[in-house]
C-alpha cells in the first residue's frame, strides 16, 4: 500500500494537472494516479498544508484554480470489495467521539471497482453502524444530507481507502474541501 494521507483532484483541461503537481511537490510528496485528474499525497502536516492552500485561494495565486477538490484523510486501509463496508465501519467508529448530537452522514468516492462496491450501499450500511454507535454512547445523530453538522468521508483510489471526518466548521475554513 502507498503512503498518503491527501487527495487531490484536478479541475479539468490540458496542462493543470503538471501545472498542478509542480506547485504541490514544493509542499509535500504528490504523485499522479491511474485515474483521470487524481492524485494522491503525503504532507508531513494536514493543517499546515491546507492553510497554504486557502492562502492561495484568498491571495488569487494563479495555480490554484488548477485544484479541483482536496480531501486530507486520517487513516488508509487496503481493502476487497467484500470486506470495505465491514473495515470501513471499524475505522469509523471512533469519529462518534468526536461528533456531538446533530446530523451527519456517509459519503464514499469510488475511484475503480465499477461494478464490485456500490457506494450507497456502503454508505448506508456505514450510516446505520455509526447512528447505532452514537446511542450506545448517549447521543442522538440523525442523517441528513443538507449541510449537516459531520460528513464522515471514504476515498478510494483501487483498493485503498481513506476516512476522514468534517465538521461543518472545517468545511467552511476550507471551503476546497469538499467531499462528494
Amino acid at each position: 500500500m502507498r503512503n498518503w494521507n491527501v487527495i487531490v483532484t484536478v479541475a479539468t483541461g490540458p496542462g493543470r494537472q503538471s501545472r498542478l503537481l509542480g506547485h504541490l511537490r514544493r509542499l509535500g510528496y504528490f504523485d499522479r494516479t491511474e485515474f483521470k485528474n487524481v492524485c494522491i499525497g503525503h504532507v508531513e502536516n494536514t493543517a499546515q498544508f491546507l492553510e497554504t492552500l486557502e492562502a492561495a485561494r484568498r491571495n488569487g495565486k494563479p495555480w490554484f484554480s488548477d485544484l479541483g477538490r482536496v480531501i486530507p484523510v486520517e487513516q488508509t486501509f487496503s481493502f476487497t470489495p467484500e470486506t470495505l463496508a465491514e473495515q470501513l465501519k471499524q475505522e469509523v467508529t471512533p469519529f462518534v467521539e468526536r461528533m456531538s448530537e446533530g446530523t451527519f452522514h456517509v459519503r464514499l468516492e469510488r475511484r475503480g471497482l465499477l461494478g464490485q462496491v456500490m457506494s450507497q450501499e456502503v454508505e448506508r450500511k456505514v450510516g446505520e453502524h455509526l447512528k447505532i454507535a452514537a446511542e450506545a454512547a448517549g447521543k442522538q445523530l440523525q442523517v441528513s444530507f443538507a449541510n449537516a453538522d459531520y460528513i464522515v468521508a471514504a476515498e478510494t483510489v483501487g483498493t485503498e481507502c481513506g476516512s476522514a471526518l468534517f465538521d461543518r466548521a472545517f468545511r467552511e475554513r476550507f471551503p476546497f474541501v469538499l467531499p462528494h
